[in-house]
């Protein structure tokens, strides 16, 4: 027996009155046309009253014309319609679009504010399932919904417009001078940032909201110092917290990621969870570490910051997922129900980590982080008034931060490093900000070079080849030059049998040439140049070269614009000074930080 068949007559008078109202609304303009429905709909009223002796009720019609305006229940004969086709009109009622990747989306204004769901979201099969309840008084069956939601993504794919949507942050328009972030309150309002302050924005872009976000504080008197009452952090580690905060806010990366360490009880969760409160708060804001790289994917598109909480070891295919989630590049994964095809998405996101030691093993992702190793705790507060002075004091340092974006949009066109470091625009943004927030451009500058010095140095400790190496460069002043497998034999003499059966050391000539470019930027911070000779019928061979001491130079950030070889005569440093260093072509070693101007 059809559905329709087991509905009481009382419930057809309530589609019925639903139908009434949304017929007349949905041939507004339109006399003759408006006329023939409410003639058919007086009919089918009239029938039904008849019927069941009940009346319109005034109070029902008017809950009906808000929640399905245009929404039709019965046909013309007085059928009631097919569910999959009533929530098809329900759905047709948003606006109908998708992004530049092909996501289909849904954009539903609700009480004078708009939302946007994506069509395939749990959340919105809620939203038709609502007003499908709203308009017959019944719920929908599983099969309908789906095969409403298949047209309703369609519509939206190929005959939607194009539109651009936002987690947390956003651009406002193509210019990229004024910054937008979803306060993650009920009523979806927003803030804009831009080089003169911040304001409520009055029309903010395409956000949506995934996982189970929570608001950010209400912006207050600013006060970013009051951080430091939660952050159990060195002195000289504060600016890489407060540049991590910066850029955490800034809607394109490349992003850092941060990595804290240290021993039990020294405030790294608390930590996690305090960055993550002033930036995207969630109710879950702490993640287990993932088992694959899909459950990698998952959080970062559920979530703007990704924090992952007490992880003891970093395998390589999540290092490099983690490198590409830093800096860019498509994370792919095969589809499912399918054997060749495979989703592919391009996602940045700021990272945070915690773990007892350092976990950057490898220098490519050593050199993608901050490494902040917080301090015992010597007095301990109760969490309970710890949170409660936090969020008293939340508000202020947020607003302290909103400032320091705001510096930043306005001065970090002109900021003029004269050696960049990896993760350039990390570097002048977050120096662009810094005064806002208590610090100078050259004491961030400084204490990040010093901090990636450090992380690379560790990513050689931590190398059963890199120690056995820097070893055996100690004994040899003059270097070394052989073959790959010279050099393995050698290093297998060198180190205790229970080194060379470790997993991580290499079996092979060619395993221990890719672990020599893979430590190579890492082992220049040590001053030691890796190269190679000229391929033969054989081998390529292996060079380790001890690069030249040079005397210590002064400040690295710029007063004034970019000088290059054209203006050298108002210039007094020669033309050789502006020339990459050619042992590490810019990215950081003994040679080049340490050097000075001729």
């Amino acid at each position: 027996m059809d559905i329709s068949e087991k509905r009481c007559p009382s419930d057809g008078l309530e589609l019925a009155k639903s139908q009434a109202i949304s017929r007349t609304g949905n041939c507004l303009g339109d006399d003759e046309n408006a006329r023939k429905i409410d003639t058919q709909t007086q009919l089918d009223l009239t029938a039904l009253e008849a019927t069941t002796g009940r009346s319109l009720d005034s109070e029902r019609q008017a809950d009906a014309r808000k929640s399905n305006p245009g929404v039709l229940i019965f046909t013309s004969e007085g059928r009631p319609r097919k569910q999959v086709d009533i929530l098809v009109d329900i759905g047709q009622q948003h606006l109908l679009f998708h992004d530049r990747s092909g996501m289909a989306y849904a954009q539903i204004e609700i009480d004078g504010h708009c939302e946007v769901y994506s069509i395939e979201s749990t959340a919105y099969r809620e939203v038709l399932a609502e007003r499908y309840l709203y308009a017959t008084d019944r719920g929908c069956n599983r099969n309908s919904t789906g095969d409403a939601i298949a047209t309703l993504t369609s519509v939206a794919k190929f005959r939607g417009p194009v539109a651009d949507v936002w987690l947390r942050v956003a651009y406002l328009d193509s210019s990229k001078e004024e910054i937008v972030i979803d306060m993650g309150r009920r009523d979806w309002r927003c803030i804009v940032v831009t080089a003169e302050g911040w304001n409520w924005c009055a029309s903010p872009p395409n956000f949506r909201r995934a996982g189970a976000p929570l608001a950010l504080p209400e912006p207050a008197e600013p006060n970013f110092s009051l951080l430091w009452k939660y952050a159990n952090v060195r002195i000289e580690d504060r600016p890489l917290l407060a540049a991590f905060l910066l850029a955490t806010l800034r809607p394109t990366g490349p992003y850092p990621q941060l990595h804290l360490t240290g021993e039990q009880g020294t405030g790294k969760s608390t930590l996690a969870r305090v960055i993550r409160a002033l930036t995207d708060p969630s109710s879950s804001p702490l993640r287990a570490p993932p088992k694959e790289v899909r459950d990698l994917l998952v959080g970062a598109l559920n979530g703007w910051v990704l924090s992952l909480d007490n992880l003891s070891y970093v395998t390589p295919s999540l290092s490099d997922a983690l490198c590409r989630l830093s800096t860019g590049g498509a994370i792919s994964e095969r589809a499912l129900y399918t054997n060749t095809d495979e989703v592919l998405v391009e996602v940045q996101r700021p990272v945070i980590i915690n773990g007892i030691e350092d976990l950057a093993h490898r220098p490519d992702l050593a050199e993608r982080a901050l490494h902040v190793e917080l301090a015992l705790i010597q007095n301990r507060q109760p969490e309970s008034i710890f949170w409660r002075d936090f969020y008293l004091d939340a508000p202020a340092i947020f607003a302290g931060l909103l400032d320091g974006m705001s510096q930043a949009l306005r001065d970090h066109a002109s900021v003029r490093i004269e050696r960049l470091p990896r993760m350039a625009d990390f570097a002048i943004w977050s120096a662009a900000g810094m005064p806002a927030l208590g610090f100078t451009s050259e004491a961030f500058l400084h204490s990040y070079r010093t901090n990636q010095s450090d992380g690379m140095a560790q990513g050689v400790d931590s190398s059963p080849v890199g120690v056995a190496l820097l070893a055996m460069m100690q004994t040899r002043p003059s270097g070394w030059t052989g073959s790959a497998g010279d050099l393995l034999s050698f290093l297998g003499t060198k180190v205790s049998e229970s080194v060379t059966r470790a997993q991580r050391w290499p079996r092979t000539p060619r395993a221990l040439a890719g672990a020599l470019k893979r430590l190579a930027p890492a082992l220049r911070v040590h001053g030691i140049d890796v190269g190679s000779t000229e391929r033969t019928a054989h081998a390529r061979g292996v060079t380790l070269q001890w690069l030249p001491e040079r005397p210590s130079q002064p400040s690295s950030l710029a007063p004034g614009p970019v000088r290059t070889d054209d203006c050298d005569q108002r210039d007094d440093r020669s033309v050789s000074w502006h020339i990459q260093c050619p042992s590490c072509g810019g990215e950081g070693c003994n040679w080049c930080s340490s050097s000075s101007p001729p």
